[in-house]
């Protein structure tokens, strides 16, 4: 055998002893999060790391390297007809918690009464690692990683989250970092932080109480032989050696993070490609510009936009020297101007990225805004719920965009804010700005997330701060505050006591009579 070929032989088995056998678990069938998921999964594949994925939303084409176990999606989340975005996005911050936990909660029962679902866990498999997203609603899926005793990587599709930073550790400072459910850029008066205050506060209390109740779904539904030596759910939910967020401060603002937290905002974008010859040609002819509308996957334009929205933004297009790319899902009944294009979608990614797409009407979510961002689109936001508010009013601080609220459009506003955001320069000049700066990092960040993950495969935990295993108490120091607050009570009384005591003998004290002046004179 020649020098060479035993150095090949020596590298790929070399490869194969580091490579590592890992459980995707994304089983929610939630299609804008599988656009984070799935390049960090594909990264690993391609590393040579062997990847079980299971998921609601599956592959058409599955890459190598990757084995799909495709989930059926619980016959409940039929109902989305009557589940109105607007009215969800109108709820104070505790029905909102409230109703995104009991919504899993609910679906719990159908989802562990999966075949497919039940011989995992009652399976005699081996995963090095499992990659899942848990911490918001569903962190009864933690106890997998004592099962299989894989260690633990949580990917979280939005970075602005108190509960997550509770989790790993070091919580948020109400100050100036924002929850996803508050409306508002980061700089904050005495009010504006005393109820930023009220939001952590309540996201973390409740994410304290629905834990018990996942712990009763981990007991009632994850039941494999030796679960009775498990930790507390809350032990394995803090087990985790890296978090990986899909955040960036250029889409944001800088926090301070835990060590084992791992910014990778920009995941979702993917190599460029041609686009189709009909819209190729159509944005080549467009000398004007595009103007480029989609409200991402969740939300349909047709569905929300009513008879009167409809006509408001046809009527301003109209007016527009530019071509108009609309993603709309339905048959358009209404009559549609000569310069608006319908589809139910588009490459939108590589619309964004052509030369001659100058404006991106979006809901603002995450993902949206940092694709538009990446190829320096300035922006006009219309958000629905979630985080997509809060989104917005950044992108307005920042200088790259305007934010239209759903209740208040009309005719009027839609053409004002347009006509704002593609006549002044700064918006387009702010957008390349951060453009450069978003692209600007010594990796990408599907070869980041790989990276850290392989890291944690070799070391695991050795990044998680002490901070992540205490527990409520000890993290807020809410003992060390009562004891001092006991501590003044009791200094206080003991003063007052010894004030009291004080008064009471100089009271008691006899008073010396004066001597009169004519006693004096007799003495005398």
């Amino acid at each position: 055998m020649s020098k060479g070929t035993t150095a090949i032989l020596f590298l790929l088995l070399a490869a194969c002893t580091e490579s590592a056998r890992i459980l995707a678990f994304f089983p929610i069938p939630a299609k804008s999060h599988q656009f984070v998921f799935r390049p960090i999964i594909e990264e690993l594949a391609k590393r040579g790391h062997e990847v079980v994925y299971y998921t609601g939303i599956g592959y058409d084409k599955v890459p190598q390297g990757i084995t799909q176990i495709t989930l059926e999606e619980p016959s409940h989340s039929g109902s989305r007809g009557h589940f109105s975005f607007v009215e969800f996005g109108e709820m104070s911050v505790p029905a909102t918690i409230k109703l995104m936990y009991d919504m899993f909660l609910l679906s719990a029962p159908t989802f562990f009464a999966n075949p497919k679902i039940q011989q995992l866990i009652h399976s005699n498999e081996k995963f090095d690692a499992i990659v899942m997203e848990s911490y918001v609603s569903h962190q009864f899926f933690s106890p997998l990683l004592h099962k299989f005793g894989a260690v633990g990587i949580e990917v979280r599709p939005l970075g602005d989250c108190s509960w997550v930073h509770e989790l790993s550790g070091l919580p948020d400072n109400p100050s100036y970092q924002l929850d996803f459910k508050y409306e508002h850029t980061n700089n904050l008066n005495f009010f504006e932080r005393l109820y930023n205050l009220y939001v952590t506060t309540t996201v973390t209390v409740l994410g304290y109480y629905y834990l018990y109740k996942h712990q009763a779904v981990a007991d009632t539904y994850l039941n494999y032989t030796g679960w009775e030596t498990r930790p507390s759910l809350y032990k394995m939910v803090s087990n985790r050696s890296i978090i990986l967020t899909n955040s960036h401060f250029a889409v944001g603002y800088p926090v301070p993070t835990a060590p084992h937290r791992k910014e990778i905002g920009g995941i979702n974008i993917r190599p460029m490609k041609p686009l189709p010859k009909d819209l190729q040609s159509y944005m080549d002819q467009s000398k004007q510009g595009v103007i480029y509308m989609s409200l991402g996957s969740n939300i349909r334009v047709s569905d929300v936009a009513n008879d009167n929205i409809r006509e408001d933004f046809m009527n301003v297009f109209k007016d527009l020297p530019y071509n108009v790319l609309m993603k709309w899902e339905t048959e358009y009944t209404g009559k549609l101007p000569p310069n608006v294009k319908l589809s139910s979608w588009f490459p939108q990614q590589d619309v964004l990225a052509h030369k001659n797409c100058v404006l991106f009407i979006t809901h603002g979510g995450y993902l949206s805004i940092s694709e538009a961002v990446h190829f320096g689109v300035p922006i006009v936001g219309i958000p629905f719920f979630g985080d997509q508010p809060k989104n917005l009013l950044l992108v307005e601080e920042a200088g790259y965009g305007r934010m239209l609220r759903f209740r208040n459009i009309t005719k009027d506003n839609i053409a004002w804010t347009v006509k704002e955001v593609l006549s002044n320069k700064r918006y387009k000049e702010e957008a390349m700005k951060r453009s450069k700066l978003f692209r600007d990092r010594i990796q990408s960040p599907a070869e980041e997330a790989a990276y850290w993950i392989e890291h944690s495969i070799k070391y695991p935990n050795v990044l998680v701060p002490k901070g992540a295993w205490l527990s409520f108490v000890q993290l807020h120091l809410i003992d060390i505050q009562l004891f001092i607050l006991a501590a003044v009570i009791c200094l206080f009384c003991v003063t007052c006591k010894l004030l009291k005591a004080v008064g009471s003998l100089c009271k008691s004290k006899p008073k010396e009579k004066p001597v009169s002046k004519k006693k004096l004179k007799k003495t005398d």
